[in-house]
C-alpha cells in the first residue's frame, strides 16, 4: 500500500510524492540547474573580466602610445596644449629681492657687447659680472683670444676701454638659477638689449647662452624657434639687433655660444671653446682692420697738414725777401 506522505526539497522546498525516483529526480533537477545557473554566472564573469581588461589594456595602450608619439612628434616652435605655464621653479622679484644687480660695462667703439642670461647669487653679492668661480666667462674670453690676459671679475670695468667689448644682460634681477626666470621677463628683456644696441652702436652682439636666442627670435618673429632653425655662431645678418636705418646703423650681427654656467654640461669644454677662438679670431680681424683705417687715416691728416704748411713757409719767405729789398733801397 503506497505511503502518502510528502517530502520538501530543501533546494526548491516543492511538495513531491515520496517515491525514490521522484525524489532522486527532484534532487538532479535542483542541482543541475544550480550548477548551469552557476556554470552561466561564472561564463559570464570571465567573459566580462575578459573584455574589460582587454579594454584596460587597450585604453592603457592607445594612453602610452599617444603620450610616447607626443614626445616624438613635439617641435620646439610648436606650443603644446595651449599657453606655457610658468615653471615649477620660478622665483618671484622678492625672493632674491635683497641682492642687488650688476651695473653694465658698456662703452662707444665696441668689436662686441657680451650678453649675459642674468646675475647668479655670487656675481651679486661680488657685484662684478660672473664672478662664481664655475663660470667659464673669463677663462674663455682670455683663451679665445678676446683679451690678451685672463681677466678677473673685478676688472669687467675695463672691457670697454681695454679691449672695446661690454657686457650687460638680458634680465637684470638675480636669482640662483635660469629655472627661476619667467619666458615672459626674458622676452621683455629683448627691447631694452635693442635700444642698447642702438645708443652704443656695437659691430656685433655675443649671446652666451642658447636660451637668450630663442628669447630675442621669439621676441622678432612671434613664434618659437624650431630644432632646424637653430644653430650656435654667426646668425644671418637679417637678424641683426637694434637696426637704426634712419641713422645708418645696420645693427650688430648676432653671434650665439653655449652658456658659460658651470650647470651647462651638455656640451664639451673643446666645442665651447672653438665657439669662443671662432669669434675671437672676426674680433682680433677687426681689431688688425680698425688699426689700419686709424694709421692710414693719421697719414692723410699728416700729409694733409704738411701740404697746408708749405703755402705758409712759401708765403713767409716772399714776406721776408720783400722786407730785405726794402731795406736795401
Amino acid at each position: 500500500m503506497a505511503s502518502n506522505r510528502v517530502l520538501r526539497s530543501s533546494s526548491s522546498r516543492s511538495e513531491v510524492p515520496t517515491t525514490g525516483n521522484a525524489v532522486v529526480e527532484e534532487k538532479s533537477t535542483s542541482f543541475k540547474g544550480t550548477l548551469d545557473k552557476f556554470s552561466m554566472s561564472t561564463s559570464e564573469s570571465v567573459a566580462s573580466s575578459t573584455v574589460e581588461s582587454k579594454e584596460s589594456k587597450e585604453t592603457t595602450r592607445t594612453s602610452t602610445k599617444r603620450k610616447y608619439t607626443d614626445v616624438l612628434s613635439y617641435k620646439s616652435g610648436a606650443t603644446p596644449g595651449g599657453p606655457k605655464k610658468k615653471n615649477s621653479s620660478y622665483a618671484p622679484p622678492s625672493k632674491y629681492a635683497h641682492l642687488k644687480g650688476v651695473p653694465d660695462q658698456l662703452g662707444d667703439n665696441m668689436f662686441c657687447m657680451l650678453i649675459g642670461l642674468n646675475p647668479g647669487i655670487a656675481t651679486s653679492q661680488a657685484g662684478h659680472c660672473y664672478a662664481n668661480p664655475s663660470n667659464l666667462f673669463w677663462r674663455m674670453l682670455h683663451q679665445g683670444g678676446l683679451t690678451t690676459r685672463q681677466c678677473k671679475p673685478q676688472e669687467d670695468e675695463i672691457l670697454p676701454a681695454e679691449f672695446n667689448l661690454g657686457t650687460t644682460n638680458i634680465v637684470g634681477r638675480p636669482t640662483a638659477s635660469q629655472a627661476e626666470l619667467s619666458l615672459e621677463e626674458m622676452d621683455e628683456g629683448v627691447a631694452e638689449l635693442e635700444r642698447k644696441c642702438r645708443q652704443y652702436r656695437p659691430e656685433s652682439v655675443c649671446l652666451i647662452g642658447k636660451a637668450i636666442w630663442e628669447s630675442v627670435f621669439r621676441s622678432k618673429h612671434g613664434r618659437k624657434m624650431t630644432k632646424t632653425e637653430f644653430k650656435f655662431g654667426w646668425q644671418n645678418e637679417k637678424e641683426n639687433m637694434g637696426i637704426d636705418k634712419k641713422n645708418g646703423y645696420p645693427g650688430a650681427r648676432i653671434y650665439v655660444v653655449v652658456s658659460t654656467s658651470g650647470l651647462a654640461a651638455g656640451y664639451s669644454l673643446e666645442y665651447k671653446l672653438q665657439l669662443w677662438k671662432d669669434l675671437g679670431s672676426w674680433i682680433n680681424k677687426r681689431r688688425a682692420e680698425r688699426l689700419e683705417e686709424s694709421s692710414s687715416k693719421e697719414k692723410v691728416e699728416e700729409v694733409a697738414e704738411e701740404v697746408a704748411e708749405e703755402p705758409a713757409a712759401s708765403a713767409a719767405g716772399e714776406d721776408s725777401g720783400s722786407t730785405s729789398s726794402i731795406k736795401a733801397e
